[in-house]
């Protein structure tokens, strides 16, 4: 500590990240073995680059102790140096600026409170972690919520133990500076960005740059003939039927009939599918779907159904029992869901990795997946981030990773029929909004909200337009029947007795009517969650005494590949000008290195549809 390069003192904003507020200088992390312990000797460096970015002078270091001591961390040193006319002013913390605090649940925070945090002070802290936890190891996370521009792990293995190495991020696979040699491993990556909410990406947890370690071996025994090695992974197989077992003995695999003081729910007739929907609706509109989406249960199947209450995943396994007992084949699915940490399923069995559960059932001999996340969502539905690409299917003997393919039309149709009242000068435009599919499902959402608050309809739009009255809302949810929810209402916008000009946008309402892409830079992917398309048809009547004076033309965007697609178009059919446009979202996942243009195309789309249909006065000569 307390050695510094010029460059570091020198440094007063972050070349690749200007607006920074602070920046990570330095950041370690060495692990070794000692015993059956694991200890992490961790050092950060950073530096405060302006007024907001003193904040970070309050360090909070998360661990899990449990009533064991799991993880410890022993060893703290800290001290912020800043600079005074070219001096520097140490101050070195004692044990009166470290502080345990219990989070609960087993979990600790160790806190360090720097004093004196001035724009320029260099703060740095070292600390020990001790693991006694060796099966999976938390390994390094390289990025951090401010700039990066150093940060190496390294870990040195011992021969009894055999681990796979599990890395994420693309910075990690394709920049990092590995190295390998007598059984130590190091990653180092520099410059990285600060991880921070960026729109269309709500799970970045599972894009940042990390590294972690499973434990595969270990060896039972040294004999003269050589090592004998006892496997630690089960295969899938194994795994699956642990967690059968599991299940089974909280009685979700249910054979034979319930009895009917606990379900007493008439499912003799119909075909499989009609049974099903029928449970399906009967739990989930008869309990209170409340806790965290877990694959674990707190509760047996008899005390769910006594209880009418429980987490999506009990409810998830209770359905299952319900349609065993009526003969339905179905079988639970174990996904990390969408923000748990993984872009991508790891190959090996390895349960850590999931943490929610979806079903999958045999239908009159159609295959299909289920779920009971979402209290709103009709039957079939399954919650969007639990569309993942594999999961594990739990069969006896059978167990496997299978992919995960959800086949949805969540598209949106917009009808606009657009009038003038010279009489009363009022610009009249109506719409119709109809989304299908999950996009239905989102406005049924927020109209839902809007009507447990008491709050109008017309909050639906309120965004959108915030200089314009909004009449006549109306909304159907058909998405049980018809899979769209369907929306109308009416745009007025009046004070227009004789004018002699009319200039409005002629498709009134658009999801991307604002780009929502500003950022100059994006660190990850940008993820629309599903392929959809907006399209937009709008009728403008030409009143009397009107002619059209201009117009937006006929055009097409699209980017390299065509992930994403908009096409504009106006036609002059008499008395009527008729303008359709459509945003088709192809590819859903678009990589950061494509984020410029795609920018570039949304902010041409967001231009194109509030460019103005002119109408003006015909002068009689």
């Amino acid at each position: 500590m307390g050695e510094f390069s010029q460059a570091e003192i020198d440094l007063n904003s972050v070349p690749f990240e200007p607006d920074a507020s602070a920046v990570v200088l330095v950041a370690t992390g060495e692990s070794r073995f000692f015993s059956d312990l694991l200890e992490t000797q961790t050092f950060y460096r950073l530096k405060i680059l302006t007024e907001a970015g003193k904040s970070q002078g309050d360090i909070r270091v998360r661990y899990y102790a449990g009533n064991t001591n799991v993880e410890e961390i022993a060893g703290v040193k800290a001290q912020v140096t800043t600079y005074e006319n070219g001096r520097p002013i140490v101050i070195k913390l004692g044990k009166e600026d470290f502080k345990e605090v219990v989070i609960g649940n087993g979990v600790k925070e160790m806190r360090i409170t720097f004093p004196n945090v001035q724009v320029g002070s260099i703060l740095e802290y070292s600390y020990k972690k001790v693991d006694r936890n060796i099966e999976f190891l938390d390994g390094w996370t390289f990025p951090k919520d401010m700039p990066v521009l150093y940060s190496k792990y390294q870990i040195t293995m011992i021969p009894p133990l055999e681990y796979k190495m599990i890395g994420q991020g693309a910075n990690f696979f394709n920049k990092s500076e590995k190295s390998a040699a007598n059984g130590t491993y190091s990653w180092v990556l520099r410059n990285l960005y600060s991880v921070k909410e960026e729109p269309y990406m709500k799970n970045y947890r599972d894009y940042v740059d990390r590294v972690e370690f499973q434990l595969s071996r270990y060896q039972r025994a040294a004999t003269t003939s050589g090592a004998e090695w006892e496997d630690f992974l089960n295969t899938w197989e194994k795994l699956g039927d642990e967690m059968i077992e599991y299940y089974t003995s909280k009685g979700f695999y249910r054979t034979n009939p319930l009895e009917k003081e606990v379900f007493s729910l008439d499912l003799s007739s119909g075909t499989e599918k009609e049974k099903a929907q029928k449970a399906y609706y009967y739990i989930r509109d008869n309990f209170v779907n409340e806790g965290e989406d877990w694959i674990y249960t707190d509760q047996t199947l008899g005390q769910l159904l006594k209880s009418k209450k429980g987490a999506p995943g009990e409810l998830i396994l209770a359905y299952m029992g319900i349609l065993r007992s009526l003969g339905i084949t179905c079988d639970p699915v174990l996904i990390g869901s969408k923000g748990y940490g993984r872009s991508e399923p790891v190959a090996f069995p390895f349960l850590n990795q999931f943490d929610e559960i979806l079903l999958l059932a045999n239908l009159d001999g159609q295959l299909q997946f289920l779920d009971l996340s979402d209290p709103l969502a009709p039957f079939g539905y399954v919650d969007l981030d639990k569309h993942v690409k594999a999961g594990l299917l739990l069969e006896k003997n059978l167990s496997k990773l299978i992919p995960i393919q959800i086949r949805h039309n969540s598209n949106t149709v917009v009808f606009s029929s657009i009038s003038f009242k010279e009489e009363t000068g009022e610009l009249i435009m109506d719409n119709t909004l109809r989304a299908f599919q999950y996009a239905g499902l989102k406005t049924a959402r927020f109209s839902e909200r809007l009507k447990k608050n008491g709050d109008p309809l017309t909050k639906l739009f309120q965004e959108s337009f915030e200089e314009t009255e909004i009449r006549n809302v109306t909304v159907d949810n058909q998405l049980a029947e018809n899979n769209f929810f369907t929306t109308s209402f009416q745009l007025v916008v009046d004070e227009l007795v004789n004018v002699d000009q009319l200039s409005f946008s002629p498709i009134p309402y658009s999801s991307f009517s604002k780009n929502p892409f500003t950022l100059d830079f994006r660190v990850f992917p940008v993820d629309f969650e599903y392929a959809f398309s907006e399209t937009y048809t709008s009728n403008i009547q030409i009143p009397p005494g009107f002619e059209v004076d201009d117009y937006p033309q006929t055009e097409t965007f699209s980017i390299k590949g065509n992930p994403v697609v908009f096409s504009y178009q106006v036609e002059l059919l008499g008395e009527i000008l008729k303008v359709t446009g459509k945003l088709e979202v192809k590819q859903p996942l678009v990589e950061s290195r494509h984020y410029a243009e795609l920018r570039l195309l949304m902010e041409s789309v967001a231009t194109k549809l509030s460019s103005p249909v002119i109408l003006k006065k015909i002068v009689k000569p």
